[in-house]
């Protein structure tokens, strides 16, 4: 079989893994180049950046839950030969594994966030809190960006190229962790630089590098995602 012919029983169009990738890829490039265009011409600090990411994590979660209700519905997330469930059940199943992983990632979600306010008395020359309330609309608007883009992953790759069809309950509910894990890996970095060259960690320049280092990692998890549902 040619290697951009879709597997028998994967259901996608005749594209390969790369090829049903790239739109949305292109929307998650043009979504981290937003927020690069808007720390520059905003004048944002690191701690504002790392809020942005803060936001990005609360949008891959949402849509990681929309995933398996969807799945509940038109897929079959916790098919087993030996089990068969109706719409209804696999629907509720979904509700009570969003509710309980939901409480794991929110407290994780809210750790998080104290420690980035904490880390900002470090990275802000005002009070952090202070900081917060007088940009919130920019950062939860920059954020914005990050939603669009996570939502057009859902249509093009979990919709139209229905990866709903090989996509399974514990790999939806872990995708979101891992996704976020990463983002935490570079926001802690992020943070540690301050502490550990605040001279440096305060310029422009490694803001950049911080984005870059993001977009990278976050792409490579993105691929990973589209393989494991082919």
């Amino acid at each position: 079989m040619h290697a951009t012919d879709p597997s028998p029983h994967s259901g996608y169009p005749p594209q390969n893994v790369i090829g049903r990738a790239s739109s949305a890829a292109v929307a998650l490039l043009v979504a981290n180049s937003g927020v690069l265009l808007i720390y520059l011409a905003y004048d944002l600090t690191l701690y504002q950046l790392v809020l942005i990411y803060w936001w990005e994590c609360l949008w891959i979660g949402v849509f990681s839950a929309l995933k398996l209700i969807v799945a509940s519905f038109i897929g079959d997330p916790y098919g087993n030969r030996y089990v068969s469930m109706s719409i209804g059940s696999r629907f509720l199943a979904s509700v009570i594994l969003i509710a309980l992983s939901g409480v794991l990632f929110f407290s994780i979600l809210g750790g998080v966030g104290i420690g980035i306010l904490i880390a900002g008395e470090e990275l802000a020359t005002t009070n952090p809190a202070d900081e917060l309330y007088k940009q919130v609309e920019l950062i939860v608007g920059s954020s914005l960006l990050f939603m669009i883009s996570h939502g057009w992953s859902f249509v093009i790759n979990f919709l139209f190229f229905r990866e709903y069809r090989n996509a399974q309950a514990g790999q939806l509910m872990w995708m979101p962790f891992k996704r976020c894990l990463a983002l935490y890996a570079v926001i802690a970095l992020a943070l540690m630089a301050v502490f550990l060259v605040p001279g440096y960690a305060t310029t422009t320049g490694f803001a950049v590098i911080v984005i870059v280092v993001k977009v990278a990692w976050d792409f490579l998890l993105y691929l990973g995602e589209r393989k494991s549902f082919s």
